[in-house]
């Protein structure tokens, strides 16, 4: 990756980051980056996908359902690391992810590694907080890749709680995500990433005919056939 400068930021960047959060009447709510996990994951037929992409839309979108919190859309995030020309491919060191954090100007960015050979899933996430690089929770976890629904809520539950936000009112109940399913929904993902619209439609209507309770599957289809 190279490195991201301060200095660089444009005002055009100024506003487009400014754009990316709505002012809350008078409270002070806090906001959250959530990079692209670096990832490897090989399914039973040898297929190699980055699950990273799959995990990180995940948990953009329950944070996103979470009161008290504000989080970078993962398309407007793209758009500015762009327009920097920053390209990230592997790992993100936390170096990097905090400067791309105050580039930002968000307080937290998530980053970390995941693994997943078939069912068996590995995860290192952590949360930090941009002014101060304090560790605001560290995650690691061997798991079934089924399980990833699980593990994604598991992830924001620390997050919030973290945050002194409390827990849902409720915990979402998921069940299993068959590995074939979540192979198909982090190729719709990095199709989307690159603008390739009718590759990630297929994809993720083929998530939904393998698991058709996938929430996110089926929220990324109706997003991009609104053409939002």
């Amino acid at each position: 990756m190279r490195k991201p400068s301060i200095a660089r930021t444009s005002w055009a960047v100024a506003l487009a980051t400014a754009a990316l959060f709505t002012p809350a009447s008078g409270q002070e709510v806090p906001t959250v980056a959530v990079m692209d996990l670096g990832s490897f994951m090989m399914g039973e037929g040898g297929t190699s996908v980055e699950i990273g992409k799959a995990l990180s839309a995940m948990l953009v979108s329950e944070l996103s359902d979470r009161s008290g919190i504000r989080v970078v859309d993962r398309a407007q995030l793209h758009a500015l690391l762009q327009d920097q020309e920053l390209d990230f491919h592997g790992r993100i060191e936390e170096a990097d992810a905090i400067a791309v954090g105050r580039m930002l100007g968000v307080e937290y960015v998530v980053h970390g590694q995941v693994t997943s050979i078939v069912d068996n899933l590995r995860i290192d996430v952590r949360a930090v907080d941009v002014s101060s690089a304090e560790i605001l929770f560290t995650l690691k976890r061997s798991t079934k890749t089924s399980d990833i629904g699980v593990l994604v809520i598991d992830m924001t539950d620390e997050f919030v709680q973290g945050l002194s936000l409390g827990p849902p009112p409720e915990r979402r109940q998921v069940g299993p995500i068959p590995v074939e399913a979540t192979i198909a929904f982090s190729h719709g993902v990095g199709f989307e990433d690159r603008g390739e619209r009718d590759f990630a439609i297929e994809r993720y209507e083929t998530v939904l005919r393998i698991h058709p309770s996938h929430r996110d599957a089926r929220r990324a289809l109706q997003r991009l056939l609104r053409g939002t």
